[in-house]
C-alpha cells in the first residue's frame, strides 16, 4: 500500500493504492547484484532473491538448484552444438518474468 508521495508513470498514486512491484525489480541493483540481463551459470547461488529468505526462504531451492545443473549439464554433454534459432519471447505479465518461447538448433553429438 502506498503510505507516502510517489510517482509512478506519470500518475501519482493515492494513499491506500495498493501498487504490484514485480520482482525482478528487486534484483537490479548493480551495486548489490550482478546484472541480471545476461545468463551467467557461474553467478553465485546467492545473488537473487527467486527463492526468497530467511524465514521465507524456499525449502525446495536446493533441490531445485540441483535439478537446474543436472538438466543444464545433460542438456550440454549430449548436445555440444547448439545455437539460438530467434530471440526468446517473454510473457507480458510484468509481476513474473516468464519466458513463453526459447528457440534452440541442438545437434547431438556424434557418436
Amino acid at each position: 500500500m502506498v503510505s507516502e508521495t510517489v510517482e509512478e508513470r506519470r500518475r501519482r498514486p493515492l494513499d491506500n493504492d495498493i501498487l504490484t512491484l514485480p520482482i525482478q525489480a528487486e534484483e537490479q541493483g548493480e551495486a548489490a547484484y550482478p546484472p541480471t540481463s545476461s545468463l551467467d551459470l557461474r553467478r553465485s547461488a546467492d545473488a537473487g532473491v527467486a527463492f526468497g529468505g530467511g524465514a521465507h526462504y524456499c525449502i525446495g531451492a536446493t533441490l531445485a538448484r540441483l535439478e537446474g545443473r543436472i538438466a543444464i549439464e545433460t542438456l550440454v554433454s549430449r548436445f555440444p552444438e547448439r545455437e539460438l534459432a530467434g530471440p526468446a519471447v517473454f510473457a507480458p505479465r510484468p509481476s513474473l518474468r516468464k519466458m513463453t518461447s526459447f528457440p534452440v538448433r541442438l545437434r547431438p553429438a556424434r557418436a
